[in-house]
């Protein structure tokens, strides 16, 4: 691998300072649109009929969203452990400790930041170093998005959608197949890919993050992740229609997919904690989209995101007392980790 001058680093890090977007944009935007999401929920919320639905909930059915919920991150852990078995072979443990913590964070701090805090928990308690980590959690995400295309193009042929989601997800999906088809590229042609950003003023900044692509890109671990990838989106669905038929909506697999597409893609915006604000306004949406009145949309995208979230929080407080850290000064450790202020322990 051509190595880079210290000087031209030091360029590249200085120009890179000069042109990072300022730390308050980014949640003043996320807060901003939650915001607007929960007056447009919550103008006229009919308080009343959501009395009502609680009251006649079947809870069995509530149960086994809650459940089905819960599995999703065991399924999200296994799937992360595979496809970092090459580089270190963490344990399913570690990988389960780490999701839940991210997932706590995520709900109480804003714009994701548990991506990057279960990356730095798991490069602290594993042998796994935190850029692989970084760059596992990457690849996962590539796959997700991956699986909504496929999920959305198998719907179309069953769910009449809406112009503005078919606009959004035809981005989302160009996106999507554009960065595959690097990384593809990248695994496929490994001296092209490097000879090609080494010639490139800005192509320093990637050297290292195609070596530890290839370092992660192990067909056979590659493969199975995605197989455990459809696992994963099987228990979403089961949870979201769950909790349909706990609150007496009788939706098709198709319409439950649908809505699944639609309340994740929106939810990508980073806004504030837990999504909030955002969630219910882009279940109801999509619930409206499929000829549900209003005011029961509203009540049951209320309803999901209770049952759908709470426990997860409560996951995340038992993953992150069994840390031994402080969610805040973990969020710390995590953010001079990844700004390499902080040198990674030595067990």
């Amino acid at each position: 691998m051509v190595g880079c001058s210290s000087g031209s680093m030091n360029t590249i890090e200085v120009s890179l300072r000069k042109r990072r977007i300022p730390k308050w944009v980014v949640p003043v935007v996320g807060y901003g649109i939650s915001a607007i999401s929960l007056i447009w929920v919550f103008s006229k919320f009919p308080f009343a009929q959501l009395g009502h639905h609680l009251r006649t909930l079947d809870w069995r059915w509530v149960a086994l969203a809650i459940v089905a919920e819960v599995l999703v991150y065991f399924a999200d852990a296994w799937r992360w452990m595979v496809i970092l078995s090459p580089v270190g072979a963490p344990s399913f443990a570690s990988c389960l400790q780490g999701v839940f913590v991210g997932l706590l964070a995520n709900d109480i701090l804003p714009a994701r930041a548990g991506e990057l805090i279960r990356c730095f928990l798991l490069s602290y308690k594993t042998d796994v170093h935190l850029s692989l980590a970084i760059t596992s959690d990457f690849i996962e995400r590539i796959m997700d998005g991956a699986w909504i295309v496929i999920i959305y193009l198998l719907i179309t042929f069953r769910v009449s959608t809406h112009v503005a989601v078919d606009d959004v997800m035809w981005v989302f999906g160009s996106v999507v197949a554009a960065i595959s088809l690097v990384i593809l590229w990248v695994l496929f042609h490994r001296q092209h890919a490097h000879h090609f950003v080494n010639n490139r003023s800005w192509g320093a900044r990637f050297v290292h993050l195609f070596e530890e692509i290839h370092s992660l890109g192990h067909w056979r671990e590659l493969g199975l992740a995605f197989a455990i990838g459809a696992i994963y989106w099987v228990l979403q669905a089961t949870a979201v229609w769950a909790i349909c038929r706990a609150d007496k909506f009788y939706f098709g697999a198709s319409e439950i997919a649908f809505l699944l597409v639609v309340k994740t893609v929106w939810t990508l915006v980073p806004s504030a904690p837990a999504n909030v604000g955002l969630y219910q306004w882009s279940a109801a949406y999509a619930l409206m989209l499929l000829q549900t009145e209003k005011g029961p949309a509203e009540v049951l995208s209320e309803i999901m995101f209770v049952f759908l979230t709470l426990p997860l929080i409560l996951g995340g407080a038992i993953a992150i007392a069994s840390a031994g850290f402080k969610l805040d000064d973990l969020h710390r450790h995590a953010h001079d980790a990844h700004t390499r202020r902080l040198p990674r322990k030595e067990e």
